[in-house]
């Protein structure tokens, strides 16, 4: 009898555990180093603010069809960290390999330039079953020496995910943001060369 009640406990420990497998986790991809130095500025980049909602690793997605519905998020699938920290991560990456100048991510330099880039959009929608796509928004500001704003700029990207799961939305988000932070590099060159031409200008 002892030993028929130990069979079932374990019957039944081993059936909660393959029951509640941990989940799957995503990340952005692997980082593609910018092969051209456009930026010549010591550039402090800060964290990237998100929304409220998206201050969690849920994946969400959004329905569409027959009418737009609420964000949801998938079960078993989850980023390896908050969209804020993997797209904060990417972002400094990006200027640090395309800047020939200094890159921080925290400093009081006097003279400094500062970007800080807020997260408004990062989800993937399915216009129908069998089709989505991923938006990520962000808005990006200028500084000089965080007090002076010198340009702002909203980026907004929809990549076409390659198959309407977790995973297609894991990847299309990482292309969309990539494609993003190049967007916002070529940006900061336009701004900073600007800048630099109007400093030397001035007597």
């Amino acid at each position: 009898m002892k030993r028929l009640w130990l069979l079932v406990v374990t019957v039944l420990s081993a059936a909660c555990v393959t029951s509640h497998r941990p989940p799957t986790q995503y990340d952005l991809g692997v980082f593609a180093a910018s092969q051209s130095r456009v930026l010549t500025a010591t550039l402090i980049v800060r964290e990237v603010m998100p929304p409220s909602w998206l201050r969690t690793r849920n994946i969400f997605y959004r329905l569409e069809y027959p009418t737009p519905s609420h964000p949801q998020r998938y079960a078993t699938s989850q980023w390896l960290a908050t969209p804020g920290e993997l797209v904060t991560l990417r972002l400094r990456e990006a200027v640090a390999s395309a800047n020939a100048g200094f890159t921080l991510w925290t400093s009081n330099s006097e003279g400094a330039y500062v970007l800080q880039t807020t997260l408004e959009e990062f989800i993937q929608t399915f216009p129908s079953p069998a089709d989505s796509h991923c938006i990520v928004q962000m808005r990006a500001s200028l500084w000089r020496s965080g007090d002076q704003i010198l340009a702002q700029r909203e980026f907004r990207i929809e990549v076409p995910a390659s198959h309407p799961t977790a995973r297609g939305g894991a990847e299309c988000l990482g292309s969309a943001v990539n494609r993003e932070t190049a967007d916002i590099i070529e940006w900061l060159r336009e701004k900073l060369a600007s800048t630099a031409s109007t400093d030397q200008r001035r007597p």
